[in-house]
């Protein structure tokens, strides 16, 4: 039970499984519930003596824009029920602020502590000026609450090296408002020193509640939630948690495949002693379940993207076919070829169409699967032959958790030389760097206004293909993501659809090779261009839990059959007014959720063509988003969908009609193989001219 702490009127206890069992506590309360700093604090700050303006904001420098007005400002506030003095700090919804504090100039370990009503992450976050491993801690609940509704957060011990000259913030967020007051630092837990690693295999140089990233070892026990010290209250928690799995995972053919090797995972967490492999084993669970739509997320995706002291890397990766260099390294007998795409700034010398053949010695999409169970950045894609999202994000994954990669050099076009070992610690950044570019699978611009930094956002690009002409009038567009319910990436996508029918387009190119997903009605116009109507697929939650779908094809036509008529679960598309004379090819390569049911319905339309190296990721769900604190939040695929022909959807990718790879051949050329196989196609079918 949480100790309530009389300041008045005795309120009703709550009881949370998370609370650990605390020896001793901070700050106290006298009998008067007067409450009373810890006689050890070595920082107290009650914020009264922070200055602000006639409106009782405040801000500091550094927090906010770049003119030096805080973006987010704080308000220092009088509140009756302040703990020490008579001003409370303030922050409104969906703000945040961070304020500085000093500690003794010398090595230690510390535990901080605020008292806030409403529901905040804070966090203590150490930097260092000379490139030290930075710390990051949030604060959670420890239980003690008082009956006027404050409550008492913690974090977990953090360590300061005096030789790294450092910087300390206590920093706050809040999606609903919150107050706080009485912050206070002690020591506590044991000193860590600063410790250096060399990336992901490293398994010695860091201790088990650490993680390797950027070649420094980073205490990861601030970054997770609190444990139970009772083990009967750990194997409850555990118990709870796998059976939000077992309960509420939806993918029937993923469940087949993964929940047991998910639930060998999670039985990790009875036995786990330390908080960080607690809940890392709660993470290696949805990371076996191998779904796009399950996964977690925390501190961890927040505060150490941009590490201090990082090396940048701007190569972007595409899957395809090495033609120029399989004498000097074989193509595997499962596995594309992993080429550079395009490139920006600090690329450690390589250039497009230049090959990566390993990292630490692996083929670059084994590493990459390699780290479920070993970093929370493992990706996870429903259709094992989908690879694109283990390609795309390797730019990122390299320069944080590799030690080293092996590429071969075509830098005089079909000239390649022999295989070359890269020390990713040893890259320097460009004396003259290019750009940053974002990584979407796409080697060339074909589409008008579309930006040379390849970062598209959440426009459209649409209109006549770089390689066309007013007789050909070839049109298309470039989008990312299908984002729906009148938002502005939908509207632009009517607009494009809209310019093809009123400029009587011969011929139409549609680029989603970076799908993003986002929400089905976003693609109906689209859909409404290149099909009659029709059903497409019905969504089918579980009503019992060993409920595994329909056992064959007859049975799931005879449930689709059922269920159609439902106007909750059917997806309709097409439309009366479709063009159906007209070529219309679809470019896919990493195409996720919403991008998975847009090339499902597109596919086998009339005159219609999906073009792309593999299939989708075959995340056919949608999923729950559950949290706890804002510490680890995680979400959970929660059903499945029955497809028109009778088959379940997840993990069955769409299938590209023409299987069409990127070539090392025409990368090393600035040639779009992809593209060129679909305007070809294009081309080939136009409509005929119609005469005047």
């Amino acid at each position: 039970m949480w100790p309530l702490l009389r300041r008045g009127v005795l309120a009703l206890s709550v009881a949370l499984m998370l609370v650990p069992e605390r020896p001793a506590f901070g700050g106290s309360f006298d009998a008067a519930g007067v409450y009373q700093p810890d006689p050890e604090a070595l920082v107290l700050d009650d914020f009264e003596s922070y200055p602000v303006d006639e409106h009782g904001t405040a801000g500091e420098e550094g927090t906010g824009s770049s003119e030096g007005e805080p973006n987010y400002p704080y308000q220092l506030v009088e509140d009756a029920t302040a703990l020490t003095g008579t001003r409370v700090f303030k922050l409104d919804p969906w703000q945040s602020a961070a304020v500085s504090f000093s500690l003794p100039n010398e090595d230690g370990s510390y535990i901080a502590r605020v008292w806030v009503k409403g529901e905040a992450m804070v966090t203590v976050k150490v930097e260092y000026n000379e490139g030290g491993t930075p710390g990051l801690t949030q604060l959670l609940p420890t239980g003690r609450v008082t009956s006027d509704n404050w409550f008492e957060l913690e974090s977990s011990p953090f360590s300061v090296t005096a030789a790294g000259n450092s910087r300390v913030r206590l920093g706050f967020f809040s999606p609903t408002g919150v107050v706080a007051d009485a912050f206070e630092v002690v020591r506590g837990g044991e000193y860590r020193p600063l410790r250096g690693c060399t990336g992901v295999n490293d398994t010695t140089s860091c201790l088990p509640d650490e993680i390797c990233m950027h070649r420094r070892c980073v205490d990861a026990r601030g970054l997770v939630p609190p444990i139970p010290k009772d083990p009967a209250e750990r194997t409850a928690l555990a118990d709870y948690m796998g059976n939000r799995i077992k309960f509420l995972f939806g993918p029937l053919l993923n469940r087949e495949r993964n929940l047991n090797s998910a639930m060998v995972a999670l039985d990790a967490m009875r036995s786990a002693e330390d908080r960080y492999r607690f809940w890392f084993s709660f993470v290696t669970a949805l990371q076996r379940l191998q779904d796009s739509h399950s996964s977690a997320y925390g501190l961890i995706h927040f505060g150490f993207d941009d590490f201090p002291g990082s090396i940048p890397f701007g190569a972007c990766f595409v899957g395809g076919d090495a033609d120029l260099t399989h004498e000097q390294v074989p193509r595997d007998q499962e596995l594309p070829d992993v080429l550079v795409s395009h490139i920006g700034g600090n690329t450690w010398g390589l250039k497009a169409g230049d090959r990566l053949v390993a990292i630490d010695g692996e083929h670059p999409i084994t590493w990459a699967k390699k780290l479920e169970g070993r970093s929370w950045h493992a990706e996870q894609v429903n259709d094992p032959a989908s690879v694109a999202q283990h390609i795309e994000s390797l730019r990122q994954k390299i320069p944080m958790l590799a030690y080293t990669i092996t590429v071969i050099r075509c830098h005089g076009g079909s000239n390649c030389g022999s295989p070359e070992t890269l020390i990713v610690a040893e890259q320097k950044p460009d004396e003259l760097p290019l750009p940053h570019v974002a990584c979407d699978n796409r080697p060339r611009n074909h589409f008008p206004g579309q930006p040379e930094d390849h970062n598209l956002g959440g426009s459209v690009f649409f209109g006549t293909v770089s390689e066309s002409n007013e007789v050909e009038r070839i049109q298309g567009m470039a989008w990312n993501s299908l984002y729906g319910a009148g938002s502005f990436t939908a509207m632009q996508i009517e607009d494009a659809v809209r310019s093809f029918r009123e400029s009587k387009a011969r011929g139409v190119i549609l680029d989603h090779r970076t799908g993003n997903g986002g929400t089905k009605d976003a693609a109906m116009p689209i859909l409404g261009f290149v099909s009659p109507p029709k059903y497409s697929e019905v969504g089918v939650w579980r009503v019992f839990l060993d409920d595994m779908g329909p056992k064959d094809i007859a049975e799931g036509l005879a449930l689709f059959d059922k269920i159609k008529d439902d106007p909750f679960h059917i997806v309709q598309v097409g439309s009366t007014d479709a063009v159906l004379d007209v070529p219309v090819a679809l470019l896919l390569t990493r195409d996720v959720s919403a991008s998975d049911y847009f090339p499902n319905a597109f596919k086998g339309s009339p005159k219609a063509r999906i073009f792309g190296p593999h299939p989708t990721n075959g995340a056919f769900s949608t999923f729950l988003d559950l949290s706890y604190w804002l510490s680890l939040s995680f979400h959970l695929a929660a059903h499945d969908t029955l497809n028109h022909d009778g088959t379940m959807l997840c993990a069955r990718g769409v299938v590209p009609d023409e299987i069409v790879e990127p070539r090392q051949s025409d990368l090393v050329q600035g040639i779009d193989t992809v593209y060129e196989a679909a305007l070809s196609w294009v081309r080939a079918n136009l409509k005929p001219q119609e005469t005047p």
